[in-house]
């Protein structure tokens, strides 16, 4: 039989993120590893697909991308049904990198810099209808909707994580009226988030006490609120206080409900389903490699 590979999948739109999976490729050569390298497409379905094969036999995922890419290869190292233990190393290279920064990965050659150490986590995962889906940061409705309308990629591309500080101040300042909101307990809401990671759009600090170990999640409720209010709330996220955020809903738990009917659900960054959906902490769900 051959030997385990390693699997790299690496956003190939990404100049940067191609550069250093030449890198990690010549890395791992160097140690005599099978490298099998899968570049990433406008497909998500044909990225999974192709990740389920080479994952049937490998040693280690390495994920050079952002948080989508982070999504793509998770949901296939569940669904592959192995029978051996494949960890999952990342390094960040998108425009957010929130499950990076969650785990203090700030240096691209983190892998190459001496053995890993490996640990379970926990996995948020969205239940709508006869479909799921798995996802590390967050899953959100409504206000991060927008504000995804509001980043295009030229946006991204100028002023990387920034962008979204950018596009965030651009939905604070935008004609109310064309906002989306749901429904939830006869008033509307803003939006709704239901975050498993400290991080939400690229180093939003709303769940500090985040442990994906001993995983719950922390639910966002964000009522209509004036202008005003909304960026009171703002500066409470931009100094790790979400809590004290005034009228601002926080919960925790295992489970939760989030969104509302034919309302889009974005999940780590990218939108799969519309809501209203479940949402349950999946424990011990993937093996993720860290700085030793």
């Amino acid at each position: 039989m051959p030997n385990p590979a390693v699997v790299i999948y690496v956003n190939q739109l990404n100049a940067k993120a191609r550069r250093y999976a030449q890198s990690y490729q010549q890395f791992f050569a160097r140690r005599g590893e099978s490298i099998v390298v899968i570049e990433s497409s406008v497909n998500r379905d044909a990225d999974h697909q192709g990740l389920l094969a080479a994952l049937a036999d490998a040693q280690e995922c390495v994920v050079i991308g952002g948080d989508g890419s982070v999504n793509i290869a998770v949901n296939a190292l569940i669904a592959s049904h192995r029978t051996h233990i494949v960890p999952l190393s990342v390094v960040g290279v998108g425009t957010g990198n929130d499950f990076a920064r969650d785990h203090d990965l700030h240096d691209w050659r983190w892998r190459m810099q001496g053995q890993p150490k490996s640990h379970w986590e926990a996995v948020g995962c969205v239940y709508i209808h006869d479909q799921t889906r798995y996802f590390v940061n967050h899953v959100g409705t409504g206000l991060s909707v927008d504000v995804m309308g509001l980043q295009p990629k030229w946006l991204k591309y100028q002023f990387g994580g920034l962008s979204y500080f950018i596009a965030l101040l651009r939905y604070l300042f935008s004609p109310q009226d064309q906002r989306r909101y749901i429904q939830r307990c006869g008033r509307p809401d803003l939006g709704q988030f239901v975050a498993l990671g400290r991080y939400i759009g690229g180093g939003f600090k709303v769940f500090p006490s985040a442990d994906r170990k001993r995983a719950q999640f922390c639910g966002i409720y964000i009522p209509k609120l004036s202008r005003w209010q909304q960026l009171i709330a703002l500066a409470r996220v931009l100094q790790g206080r979400l809590n004290k955020a005034p009228q601002v809903e926080v919960q925790y738990g295992e489970t939760m409900t989030i969104g509302g009917a034919e309302q889009p659900l974005e999940l780590d960054g990218d939108i799969y389903f519309c809501g209203p959906a479940q949402v349950a902490v999946i424990h011990a769900a993937i093996q993720v490699n860290q700085v030793n």
